[in-house]
């Protein structure tokens, strides 16, 4: 059964836990939401705006996130194990110590993103540009950098951060 996200949230009791799994939400915008340590698992999102929404702690499992614009939303020390986005504007965003396990960024744009201390682990980045992200301190273990029909895969963290600068 498919809800709206949004008619979720107004029913969701202060104090309670959002554990969503196997949904679809399409054409939906969300603003200003206190989502803190939310679970979400395979859960759909077509077409979805996410402004101001703080997901801090969150865990997401085999989402994905499709044609999404995720605007000043937090998602520090947010966790997402196998997700995936693609064709994605992401400006504005906390991901401070997010980690990233086993998915993918593909043709997504990220504009002054806070991505420092985040680890990335068995994931891509397809197409994927950022501009004006912070990306220090980023962790990488078995990761593939895709750009211009290239793949250059990265074992360690050492130069990361240059290979997704250019």
């Amino acid at each position: 059964m498919n809800y709206q996200f949004q008619n979720i949230l107004e029913n969701l009791e202060e104090g309670n836990t959002l554990e969503l799994t196997e949904e679809n939400f399409s054409n939906e915008i969300l603003l200003n939401e206190y989502l803190q340590c939310a679970i979400l698992g395979k859960i759909n999102f077509f077409n979805c705006d996410f402004e101001s929404i703080d997901f801090t702690g969150s865990t997401f499992v085999a989402c994905k996130f499709n044609n999404c614009r995720v605007k000043n939303t937090t998602f520090r020390k947010s966790q997402f194990w196998n997700s995936t986005f693609e064709s994605c504007q992401i400006e504005k965003c906390d991901l401070t110590r997010g980690g990233f396990y086993g998915g993918n960024f593909k043709n997504c744009n990220f504009l002054d993103v806070n991505l420092r201390a985040s680890d990335f682990s068995d994931f891509e980045f397809i197409e994927t540009k950022f501009n004006k992200s912070n990306l220090d301190l980023i962790g990488v273990r078995s990761v593939k950098l895709w750009q211009s029909n290239q793949c250059i895969e990265i074992e360690k963290s050492s130069n990361f951060k240059e290979f997704l600068n250019k």
